[in-house]
């Protein structure tokens, strides 16, 4: 029987220990899905860390050409093998072992949304919970939020392969915002949604792609401000200079503000939807 959908998950040079956590994960869904891994490159071939597995095919670049064109590659693989869904995710993370049915028994009763996020635990590299990030309230509040920011995790997107045929593939004009850009462009031209339900846990780490290229992410953020920028919108300004804010104060210190935002906006939601399920 033919899986409905297909993790997307892009890799270069991961160690095993965060391979092997990440596709368990993946294996362990009550939902069945394959796993489709490009590997961008990396110097081992994730060939020879990787048991074979039948759930799994492995893409796998001569050299490294980044995470969008890495993206776009698994993407044109699943929509030319015909599968129903997307969903993403980074190596090193974990899925809670309900992701895909959840986000796939969503997207089957909301056949308007074409892109679906989720709630993400945030835990440092040791595991410690930090805190919880997405965006509760539906369109309205995912489109306030994106004026500024990213609404919720790139790693918890779960979306239809007719919204690629619809509306395209990842952009490589916004090295390391891709995610946003892509996100934004399903806001202003298609079907958007969040679960408050928390379906990933995601490692935030020193060494991931976005801490090493905070400039250049935030640099490109701003361009897809600019390019769907609403001139009405008072809101929109004030992100534009949140971001140019972001670039000028250190990483440090910036990450801290953005944790006692999440904090408050996070918590609160999570806390309240398990106070729903009692």
């Amino acid at each position: 029987m033919k899986r409905r959908t297909a993790f997307l998950m892009p890799a270069y040079n991961p160690t095993r220990e965060d391979l092997a956590r990440t596709v368990n994960s993946l294996l362990a869904q009550t939902e069945d899905a394959d796993i489709v891994i490009v590997d961008d490159g990396s110097r081992i071939s994730i060939s020879e860390m990787l048991a074979p597995h039948e759930n799994v095919v492995l893409l796998r670049s001569d050299r490294n050409q980044g995470i969008a064109t890495a993206l776009n590659q698994g993407l044109e693989y699943i929509v030319r093998s015909g599968y129903e869904f997307v969903a993403r995710m980074d190596c090193g993370d974990i899925c809670t072992r309900d992701r895909v049915a959840k986000q796939q028994a969503y997207m089957d009763a909301h056949p308007g949304i074409d892109l679906l996020g989720a709630f993400a635990d945030i835990v440092d590299e040791s595991g410690n919970h930090l805190f919880f990030e997405g965006t509760s309230g539906g369109r309205a509040a995912i489109g306030r939020k994106l004026r500024d920011n990213a609404a919720f995790k790139h790693p918890t997107f779960f979306f239809r392969t007719s919204c690629i045929q619809k509306l395209g593939g990842y952009s490589t004009d916004y090295p390391h915002a891709e995610d946003y850009e892509f996100m934004v462009r399903v806001y202003k031209e298609g079907g958007i949604e969040c679960l408050d339900d928390v379906l990933v846990i995601y490692e935030k780490n020193s060494g991931s792609i976005s801490s090493k290229n905070r400039g250049a992410q935030l640099r490109s953020r701003l361009r897809v401000q600019l390019k769907y920028l609403e001139p009405t919108s008072v809101s929109a300004y004030i992100g534009m200079a949140r971001t140019i804010v972001t670039l000028l104060v250190p990483a440090p210190i910036w990450a801290r503000l953005s944790q006692l935002y999440w904090d408050h906006a996070g918590e609160r939601t999570v806390v309240a939807k398990a106070r729903l399920l009692r």
